[in-house]
């Protein structure tokens, strides 16, 4: 007999605090049909929620009972019958890469075709395999792209500046330098269904003298919401190389952010006001610059309305909590752990690092944020019973 056709029984408990709206990841114990549809049917409220495999081994669902801290539910996996199913989470492509919607509002767009710089920048600018636009619930965008002052920054972005391969300097982020820069290479997977859409992608960071340095794949897990939007970020950077590349000190490198041209003193035709930046250690704006922080909110009004996004920083991370570069004139900031000191890595080393992205509107609530990092770093336990 299959672990499909025995009845599963999943067992949620809170832990120490109340849970309410919170994504739970479960890995099975045995594959499972992830082409059936299914549902999951709580035995304490009754409540149907849909339930998704985004892998044989891998179901995800988003609890919409409450649980008080100290809680166990029981939830009992079926095939889907009673609910309506239809894919709330969608990823379109285009010739230009990938909109990701949530309940047909769009959340982001991830680029696989590189874009070209405007036509008073270098072609050197050129680049792909970034997010831009990220888009607020109001539909307001959040981020930048070939910002006049720094063309080489694009919405959310990961690379590295100040390294050290075959005992020359390269630096992938300042592609006026012509030493390096990063690249789309390939679309691994995408799944998309009614709890949640998953992309898998792979991005290249090239020498421009000597080739491919590293290898990224990033895991986008974009949850259903629509009131405001929620998704991982998770990536793996491999040295495919044969030789170390050194990740030397530096004042910023890493995830980064670039905010909207409205809140870009420096764009005089579009700019409206400034941003705010505030962390989980209560430290704002430029005075955050080289703090460690957990997480990071970063908003401002567009077009009158306030709305902005938070980035969490997972405790599995490297040098958790990291440093951050906050700059102290422009909408950018960053996480960035070799603000603290260098790292290497060897041939065929991956650095794994871990990020959630809340997107709000109106200004940042601490006690929203901190239910959502705690969900986020802390989640609910789970058993699977047969």
């Amino acid at each position: 007999t299959t672990f499909a056709q025995q009845p599963v029984t999943v067992l949620v408990s809170a832990g120490k605090y109340p849970r309410y709206q919170t994504p739970v990841v479960v890995k099975l114990p045995n594959p499972v049909n992830s082409n059936k549809p299914y549902q999951l049917q709580n035995q304490q409220t009754g409540r149907l929620v849909h339930a998704q495999l985004p892998d044989s081994v891998t179901l995800v669902f988003v609890m919409e009972d409450s649980m008080k801290a100290g809680a166990t539910h029981a939830y009992l996996l079926k095939t889907s019958t009673a609910l309506v199913r239809r894919n709330t989470v969608k990823v379109k492509k285009t010739d230009e890469g990938l909109l990701v919607t949530s309940n047909d509002k769009p959340v982001f767009f991830y680029h696989t075709r590189e874009v070209m710089p405007p036509p008073d920048s270098p072609l050197y600018y050129k680049r792909s395999g970034f997010i831009h636009p990220l888009y607020s619930p109001d539909g307001k965008i959040l981020t930048d792209d070939f910002p006049a002052n720094h063309a080489h920054q694009h919405g959310i972005f990961m690379t590295w500046v100040n390294t050290t391969f075959k005992k020359e300097f390269l630096d992938f982020w300042n592609q006026h330098l012509q030493k390096g820069t990063v690249e789309h290479a390939e679309v691994l997977s995408i799944r998309q269904g009614t709890v949640c859409a998953q992309l898998q992608l792979l991005l290249r960071h090239k020498s421009l003298k000597h080739g491919e340095v590293m290898k990224e794949k990033w895991t986008i897990t974009v949850y259903p919401f629509s009131s405001y939007f929620l998704f991982d970020l998770e990536s793996e950077q491999v040295n495919t190389t044969g030789d170390t590349l050194f990740l030397n000190k530096y004042h910023y490198g890493g995830l980064a952010f670039r905010g909207t041209r409205n809140w870009d003193p420096f764009n005089k035709k579009y700019f409206q006001n400034n941003w705010n930046i505030v962390t989980s250690e209560g430290i704002k704006d430029s005075a955050a610059n080289h703090t460690r922080a957990r997480w990071v909110d970063a908003g401002g009004a567009v077009d009158g309305i306030v709305s902005g996004a938070t980035v969490f920083n997972h405790p599995s991370n490297f040098r958790y909590p990291q440093s951050i570069r906050v700059h102290p004139n422009m909408p950018y900031w960053a996480f960035a752990p070799v603000v603290d000191s260098a790292f290497y890595l060897a041939p065929g080393i991956a650095y794994h690092s871990r990020f959630r992205y809340y997107v709000h509107r109106g200004a940042p609530l601490k006690d929203v944020i901190e239910k959502l990092f705690t969900d986020f770093t802390e989640p609910v336990e789970v058993r699977v019973m047969k």
